[in-house]
């Protein structure tokens, strides 16, 4: 089992392993040969043992610490199994070791064997935690072992006590149980691909074979007992180097998790952010479409038959056509399209139409044949917008619009004889929510024809002129190529 979870790995991770493997190895011969042959002439055995018996109880104290903050960050029950049992064995039978070494009496060597015992069942439980019993399932194994081991030590049955500890009960769970569980752990590291729990298996299987080598000893006094006391040492340093590799890992893990969502969670600001956005350019625009046509509907009931009823006709259907393409969200699908020339005359003709039928004094001055290359709907929209600020800041003032090609451009100038803008605030006056208190508005329109014309390639820009005073807008626009218009006689024929 364990070689078929070796084959699987990738050729970089299975020399991780085997050089993990050479090391522990490597690293148990040297404790073995220096507290068996070199040191146990120069040491005292029973100071010794003591002092290896309390740092190991201590670092499986600190491995039990991270196997709980593990199992807390990867929401794994396992891992409290293995808390629970490093407590058992490392607060509970470890000390007691160190507390009487010598001298126990079968009460106290069954109690003892009770907990370790106890300690076993939870190691190999799990491997495969009772889905039941979940984290805390574990810990109830525990109190539960602690409690017999109590009861055991109270009032033991001497015969019972005795086949405890002088049958084959310790070596049979050594050989078979915890053998067993270390290899299995370390079988399901392999498969997981996961260096940590390998190193944690690989410890597991230290202890094991410490566990070993004190039952073949069969001299738990003897100098040899060093070497099993050191041999535990090293087998749950392994175990507290993995469980803290896997606490970071997890860190790590959770940290990205956490920096994933806020960033999910910071592109979906974005993105409720611009669907106000656009919630607010639409209402916005419709509000000065309709404004514009409210005016006028009177006026398309009359019969009058001529070119210049015709003329409004066309510029209110065009209007209407412009909002409903605001509503189902045109402009946004066809953002991508390349640009087309265009006649700028016949769109702001419509525009100064719907103005004079209003309630407007407008004047138009537009170069015969000036062509645009972007989209007429921006055009329209951006000079809707800017006639409506006219008349939420200069009501009733006269208003001027020209269009001029001035080198590759063309400049589209509304001008009005209103009170200007106060100093220093040209550039402000774009900015997204920046308007005027005793005049209203949503402080929209501007930014939102700011980001139209850039949209296409051009500027808007806003100054004060005097003589008469008055606020200018000028829009830049690119120049366009020559287009074919559709004269009334069928014909066709090109501009410029």
């Amino acid at each position: 089992m364990a070689a078929s979870a070796f084959v699987v790995l990738g050729a970089r991770r299975r020399y991780r392993v085997a050089a993990d493997v050479l090391v522990v190895a490597g690293a148990c011969s040297v404790v073995g040969v220096l507290f068996g042959a070199v040191l146990r002439s120069t040491l005292p055995a029973g100071p010794t043992h003591q002092l290896l018996t309390l740092v190991a109880a201590a670092v499986g104290a600190g491995a039990a610490i991270l196997a709980v903050v593990a199992s807390r960050l990867l929401d794994e029950p396992r891992m409290a199994w293995v808390a629970s049992a490093l407590v058992l064995y490392c607060a509970v039978v470890l000390p007691w070791t160190t507390a009487v070494p010598t001298d126990l009496d079968l009460a106290q060597r069954a109690s003892r064997l009770v907990a370790y015992l106890t300690a076993l069942v939870l190691l190999v439980a799990a491997l495969r935690p009772p889905p039941r019993m979940g984290a805390w399932g574990g810990w109830a194994v525990m109190l539960t072992g602690g409690g017999l081991a109590v009861l055991v030590l109270a009032a033991p049955d001497p015969l019972v006590a005795g086949w405890l500890v002088e049958g084959a009960v310790a070596p049979v769970a050594v050989l078979v149980g915890w053998t067993g569980a270390a290899v299995g752990f370390a079988v399901d590291g392999l498969r997981r691909q996961s260096t940590a729990r390998t190193r944690l298996g690989l410890g597991l299987v230290v202890l094991a074979a410490a566990q070993l080598y004190r039952v073949a000893a069969q001299e738990p006094t003897s100098t040899m007992d060093l070497s099993f006391a050191a041999l535990r040492l090293v087998g749950l340093a392994i175990v507290l180097a993995a469980l803290a590799q896997l606490v970071r890992m997890a860190w790590h893990e959770l940290r990205d998790d956490q920096w994933r969502h806020q960033e999910e969670l910071a592109v979906a600001a974005l993105h409720m952010e611009r669907a106000g956005e656009i919630a607010a350019e639409r209402d916005h625009e419709l509000r000065n479409g309709l404004a514009g046509l409210a005016g006028i509907t009177h006026l398309l009931g009359s019969d009058s038959g001529d070119a210049a009823h015709e003329r409004l006709r066309q510029a209110v259907l065009a209007e209407l056509g412009r909002l409903h393409a605001l509503l189902d969200g045109v402009e946004e699908e066809v953002a991508g399209d390349p640009a087309q020339p265009y006649l700028v005359e016949p769109v702001l003709e419509g525009l100064v139409a719907l103005r004079r039928a209003g309630a407007g004094t407008v004047s138009l001055c537009v170069e015969r044949g000036l062509v645009a290359c972007c989209d007429p709907a921006v055009l329209a929209q951006v000079v809707t917008n800017l006639l409506a600020n006219c008349d939420r800041h200069a009501p009733g003032a006269p208003i001027t619009i020209t269009a001029v090609q001035r080198g590759g451009t063309v400049a589209v100038e509304v001008r009005d004889e209103g009170p200007g803008l106060p100093p220093g605030r040209e550039d402000v006056v774009l900015e997204r929510g920046v308007r005027d208190e005793s005049a209203g508005g949503t402080g929209l329109g501007l930014h939102i024809s700011a980001q139209l014309v850039a949209r296409e390639g051009g500027t808007l820009s806003l100054r004060t002129v005097q003589e008469p005073r008055g606020c200018l807008a000028t829009i830049t626009l690119p120049v366009g190529d020559d287009v074919v218009v559709h004269r009334e006689d069928g014909h066709t024929a090109d501009v410029r």
